[in-house]
């Protein structure tokens, strides 16, 4: 199991999420919840459901994550007036100034962890693992 291409890359996504955890706990936030707030402010994401899409989590746990950004003042939840079912997701000005904060580290972290590859075998790397991702658009379609 420790050579599969699937376990190698868990444990590459797992170390990149735990050094990113380690920075943005001193922002009062999770990597969970960064995530987020960056999708947010990139306008990858809306809605609860495209939270749930491109994280690949259960709509019930990002409802939870998102609880607690609302408290902290960070997210507003605006219902759509067409459609009182949709919840329309963005940031407040404390959750800008707060993402504000987040590209330094997750730039740091990825340069620690790419430290001694060269660019292009970033980009061969890239290319590579966006291929995995097509390739599952392309079979599932979701």
């Amino acid at each position: 199991m420790g050579g599969s291409i699937g376990y190698v890359l868990a444990r590459a996504k797992s170390r990149l999420a735990y050094g990113v955890e380690q920075h943005v706990s001193d922002l009062g936030v999770t990597h969970a919840q960064a995530s987020c707030l960056m999708m947010l402010a990139k306008g990858e994401a809306h809605t609860v459901t495209d939270l749930g899409r491109e994280l690949g989590t259960d709509v019930g746990s990002i409802t939870r994550l998102l609880s607690r950004l609302e408290r902290r003042g960070l997210i507003a939840r605006t219902r759509r007036d067409d459609d009182r079912r949709v919840v329309d997701l963005s940031l407040t000005v404390e959750g800008e100034a707060l993402v504000g904060k987040l590209p330094a580290i997750y730039c740091d972290v990825l340069r620690r962890h790419f430290d001694g590859f060269t660019t292009a075998e970033i980009e061969t790397l890239r290319g590579l693992l966006q291929r995995v991702i097509d390739n599952h658009q392309d079979h599932y379609k979701s």
